[in-house]
């Protein structure tokens, strides 16, 4: 930018002293005209070229101002030298007319040596404004270098932070926060980022204690079944058909609880293939709920339902929805003592069916809501009365829902437990 001001500076004043010197005078241009009325020639027009005796200054410093006949030779002129000598094109598109009674009689022509136009105060000028400029831009140059400088370290540090809590989570440290204070986007990087790690801690935490719930729920039967093998084959237990049977029901344990695991993880992935068809709902639920009518039945329980007679159609897979209503009405009775009551109801709600299973006689705590779908979870209450099952049930159908591009949910409410969950309508 200085050496741009520098030289359109330069190019500038010398072009407004080239101007100033080539402007015309109109004292002068009268006096030449006059000159020539009264004497018929231009001869001896000199001394009004030079001003000398008049009092009026001809021309500028270092101009050549000259006087040319109407053929276009210069026949007066402050350099002898041009006298005698025609005018160029271009000297006479730029000359003056002089008239005498409206009629022409001459040029007069200014013509500026340009660049040596310039004296020592003009000179002094340029130099004094170039060396001004140079400090300035040297001035500019060290105050952007600086000013950069503290930029750019004010961008990298909270970069480097991140960096560093980045490096931490390769080498297993989750769950890292980092406090950044910095621009709007390095801020919302250091939220996603905290965001990030606490969801990689979770999932971790998460991991570990369904290994070590897989574990233990495969230790329990594989101890079972080893134990009856080993007294059978130590002659401790006859090998009857009714040790063989506690055997095969550990075995049969095994494969559903392998099962249980296989779905949820493909269900988890969202690799657990559906046959989707349009279903009517009502008949859905109606074929699951004659299924749990005798065990209600057994267990003195009332199996109320409140369905509208008519539906808009879903689209899911039967088979998984099934799974999932059993799973439900599975848990309700569980947790449901002689004399409860387990209702089942499905009410439109906005482009979606909702399908709710309640039961009285049981509550979950804020914490225990919660976790519910987390695999191998049991409540505290609920445990105490449930000591079967894997513990899978109600992740498998939390996981099963959520592929159908619906929801759950588990309120607990005045002695009552209610889940449900949505399903988008059919076209």
């Amino acid at each position: 930018m200085v050496l741009v001001v520098q030289r359109t500076l330069d190019a500038g004043f010398r072009h407004y002293i080239t101007t100033r010197d080539s402007e015309a005078n109109p004292e002068q241009i009268t006096r030449l005209e006059n000159y020539y009325a009264a004497n018929g020639t231009w001869t001896g027009a000199n001394t009004v070229l030079t001003g000398r005796g008049t009092g009026v200054s001809g021309a500028g410093r270092g101009a050549t101002i000259s006087v040319a006949d109407l053929e276009g030779v210069i026949v007066v002129s402050t350099d002898t030298a041009q006298i005698g000598t025609p005018l160029t094109s271009d000297a006479l598109s730029t000359a003056i007319p002089l008239t005498v009674n409206e009629q022409q009689v001459g040029w007069l022509v200014r013509q500026s040596p340009g660049i040596q136009a310039l004296g020592a105060a003009e000179v002094a000028f340029l130099d004094e404004s170039n060396r001004w400029l140079t400090l300035a831009g040297l001035g500019a140059t060290a105050l952007a270098l600086l000013v950069g400088s503290v930029f750019a370290w004010t961008l990298s540090r909270p970069l480097r932070e991140l960096t560093h809590a980045a490096r931490d989570l390769t080498i297993g440290q989750l769950g890292r926060q980092v406090d950044i204070r910095g621009t709007l986007e390095v801020d919302a990087l250091a939220a996603e980022f905290n965001t990030m790690s606490k969801a990689l801690a979770e999932a971790e935490a998460l991991r570990q204690r369904m290994a070590a719930d897989v574990a233990h729920e495969l230790r329990t039967p594989v101890s079972v079944l080893r134990g009856h093998l080993e007294a059978m084959l130590d002659g401790l237990y006859p090998l009857d058909s009714a040790h063989v049977a506690v055997a095969h029901d550990q075995t049969i344990h095994l494969a559903r609880l392998v099962e249980d695991l296989r779905v949820l993880t493909l269900a988890e992935a969202r690799q657990l293939p559906l046959e989707r068809a349009q279903l009517d709902p009502v008949a859905l639920v109606e074929q699951v709920l004659e299924a749990f009518e005798p065990l209600a039945l057994d267990g003195n329980i009332q199996l109320n339902r409140a369905i509208p007679a008519k539906l808009p159609t879903v689209v899911g897979d039967i088979t998984r929805l099934r799974q999932v209503l059993s799973n439900l009405l599975t848990n309700a009775m569980r947790h449901t003592p002689a004399g409860g009551e387990i209702k089942v109801e499905i009410a439109p709600v906005a482009d979606c069916l909702r399908f709710s299973v309640a039961n009285t006689g049981s509550w979950l705590s804020t914490t225990d809501a919660a976790r519910v779908f987390q695999p191998f979870f049991r409540a505290r209450a609920a445990s105490e009365k449930d000591k079967s099952g894997s513990g899978l049930g109600l992740a498998i159908s939390y996981e099963i829902i959520r592929l159908h591009g619906g929801t759950m949910t588990v309120e607990s409410r005045d002695n009552r437990v209610t889940f449900e969950f949505t399903l988008p309508c059919g076209d």
